[in-house]
């Protein structure tokens, strides 16, 4: 009995350590290159995104292996989708190497993945196996941008949801999601994907559309639907992300916060009365707000978000409510925010903050505020504001400036300066000047503004100096307040003609061509300087002519008009050429006007722009202006030199005559 139980005692031990010895699988995975860059085993590697990773897997046997192969799989950390490749099976003898190479082929649903697992195993015919694990995490070098595609309306259990943190939603086993949306550009092998997310345990649902394609301009809607997993069907929070991705991997997406909210009250009580809280006052960036009203906001321009202030007091205890917030835009757009659940008791105050996204660019426009209170039973209590609300600071919006003549003044005349503008419809402003100038030439007119409900002109009259000399000068307009710093302004060029007479070039007898200024300063700020071209026909009959411009490409040319016109006998008409530039290449540069007629050339007139740069031209004024001082003080020096020579001469010469000779004595006064 005792050796029985001594052999089996033995077999057990003998199978242990044969089993064991079978699995003790000797083989070494030395090294592993995935798209050319050696791997570490647990690491996080960076790699450059692709579609297709291959992968070396270097291994040396330290045994005999027989009917062996290498796998490789790469499962994505997001959606545990996975794709794998294998080596044939192979033989292997002790101290032998082998190269294996695989291919590992994205799966679309891996392609909009950054962060994987690959997992490379060597397997022999007995299941024993030996691997590694290498962590991937992908770099994005592929041209993945915004896809141009709207998101213009997002509704669950058709009810429209805001990009915000909160919007309660009926609780429900089952989320219909509607997805509104327009093209920007052709979409071509594009979906439409939903994620709802556990706040809490971070477990997701997803769906997905059908590829679909959509010309630009087009919009579409898509209809998704989530069915909630039995331990989501308790979750009061969850992350909603709506993304439309197309077959590159371009997508946009916005993020909505879903809050369930039960059908009945906790008794099972409807709700519906009205909730005895008052709202005593709301507060929209700092500025208390009237109920029913159109309420006048300014914000700063590009402001992402509106602060909101609510300030209650209970009249009863209120238990489990909350604060919503809706702003509704006048094409339908909605943003809105929610508070956390709160109590408070009956005579109590409280302060609620929300924040409204707003991420639509506009000057001004109408909207509507609705602030509401619920509580755990759905007792409600609501107000609605009306607002218009600004994105400038200064509502006076400069529309354009007119100059009369258009084309060009003359020094000695006044020019008359035509100015339209408009107030935005914030509010009526008082202490409103309008003022127009010319800097250069010290001149300037004012007006107070007396109407600013609507468009407004305004003329004003600028008598241009007698000295002023030819060239580019600028017309400024600004409307300011008295009352602040604010200011809108806005110029353009205007080129004034100076008194000397300009030469003239007499082209066949018929056409005079004047040119006031040949050579101009030109700033390297894309500012415009003027050169007007003042043609004459004093021939017979009317002609069509072609202005051509010829230039070294370093200044930019435009004309004020077509550059093919009619010029009747005995008229006149000034063509202005408008240059700019931005080159770093100062310095003198020529371009040519050339003036055409029936094929044949009249005149080419060659003019130069000198560049300069905007701190040389700075530095170059100064260097003037400390060369005068310098001149001046030389002057000076020798002035005072002469005339203190002279005075020391002649005193010289009138104490000689005054002292004695010393045989003489001294002399007495």
């Amino acid at each position: 009995m005792n050796k029985k139980a001594f052999l089996f005692g033995f077999m057990l031990v003998f199978t242990a350590l044969l089993s064991s010895y079978a699995y003790a699988f000797d083989v070494s995975i030395d090294r592993v290159v995935v798209n050319n860059n050696v791997v570490a085993e647990s690491r996080q590697n960076l790699i450059e995104d692709a579609d297709l990773f291959v992968v070396v897997a270097e291994i040396t046997s330290l045994d005999i292996i027989e009917d062996a192969h290498v796998e490789a799989i790469l499962r994505g950390r997001q959606s545990g989708d996975s794709v794998a490749d294998a080596t044939d099976t192979f033989d292997l003898a002790k101290g032998g190497k082998l190269t294996a190479v695989l291919a590992l082929a994205l799966k679309d649903s891996l392609k909009r993945e950054t962060e994987f697992d690959l997992t490379i195993k060597v397997i022999d015919a007995k299941g024993n196996s030996e691997q590694k694990s290498f962590g991937i995490k992908t770099q994005r070098t592929r041209l993945r941008t915004k896809l141009d595609v709207s998101i213009d309306r997002v509704l669950v259990n058709n009810k429209v949801v805001a990009e915000s943190r909160a919007n309660f939603i009926e609780r429900s086993n089952d989320f219909d999601v509607l997805v509104e949306f327009t093209a920007l550009e052709d979409l071509e092998d594009s979906h439409v994907e939903v994620i709802l997310k556990d706040l809490k345990s971070g477990n997701v649902v997803a769906d997905a559309t059908p590829n679909f394609d959509l010309t630009e301009d087009s919009s579409s809607s898509e209809l998704l639907r989530l069915e909630l997993l039995d331990k989501l069907k308790q979750s009061n929070s969850f992350e909603l992300t709506v993304r439309l991705v197309d077959a590159e991997g371009n997508s946009v997406q916005k993020v909505y916060g879903i809050r369930m909210r039960e059908k009945n009250g906790v008794n099972g009580i409807s709700g519906g009365r009205v909730l005895d809280i008052s709202i005593d006052s709301v507060e929209l960036e700092g500025d208390v707000i009237a109920e029913n009203e159109n309420n006048f906001v300014v914000i700063d321009k590009g402001e992402k978000e509106l602060g909101l202030r609510v300030r209650l007091t209970a009249l009863e205890n209120v238990e489990d409510a909350h604060v919503d917030a809706v702003l509704a835009f006048e094409n339908g757009d909605v943003v809105a925010d929610a508070t956390t659940t709160f109590d408070i008791n009956d005579g109590s105050n409280i302060v609620k903050e929300l924040e409204l996204p707003l991420n639509v660019k506009f000057e001004q426009s109408n909207f509507k505020l609705k602030v509401k209170i619920t509580d755990a039973e759905g007792d409600t209590e609501e107000k609605v504001y009306g607002l218009k609300i600004s994105q400038k600071k200064f509502p006076f919006v400069i529309t354009s400036i007119q100059l009369n003549p258009e084309s060009n003044a003359e020094a000695g005349k006044a020019i008359v300066v035509k100015l339209s503008f408009r107030n935005i419809g914030v509010l009526p402003l008082d202490g409103i000047v309008a003022k127009v100038s010319i800097p250069e030439l010290g001149v300037s007119a004012s007006k107070f503004i007396s109407k600013t409900n609507l468009d407004s002109i305004g003329d004003f009259v600028l008598k241009i100096p007698e000295d002023a000399g030819s060239g580019t000068y600028t017309a400024k307009a600004e409307i300011s307040s008295q009352f602040g710093d604010e200011a809108e302004s806005k110029q353009i060029p205007v080129f004034i003609v100076g008194k000397a007479e300009q030469p003239k070039q007499v082209v066949n007898d018929k056409l005079v061509v004047n040119v006031p200024v040949l050579k101009q300063d030109l700033r390297n700020d894309d500012s415009e300087v003027i050169y007007p071209l003042m043609l004459t026909n004093q021939g017979p009959d009317a002609n069509t002519y072609t202005l051509l411009l010829d230039n070294s490409g370093m200044v930019n040319l435009r004309l004020s008009e077509s550059n093919v016109f009619i010029i009747k006998p005995k008229e006149s008409k000034t063509i202005n050429i408008y240059a700019s530039s931005n080159t770093n290449a100062v310095g003198e540069h020529i371009f040519v006007a050339t003036i055409k007629s029936d094929g044949k050339v009249l005149a080419q007139v060659p003019l130069k722009a000198n560049i300069v740069a905007v701190k040389g031209l700075i530095a170059s004024k100064l260097k003037n202006v400390l060369e005068v001082m310098l001149i001046g003080i030389v002057v000076l020096l020798v002035v005072a030199g002469v005339f203190f020579g002279v005075k020391r001469y002649l005193q010289g010469n009138s104490i000689s005559k005054e002292i004695p000779d010393e045989e003489q004595g001294e002399a007495y006064y």
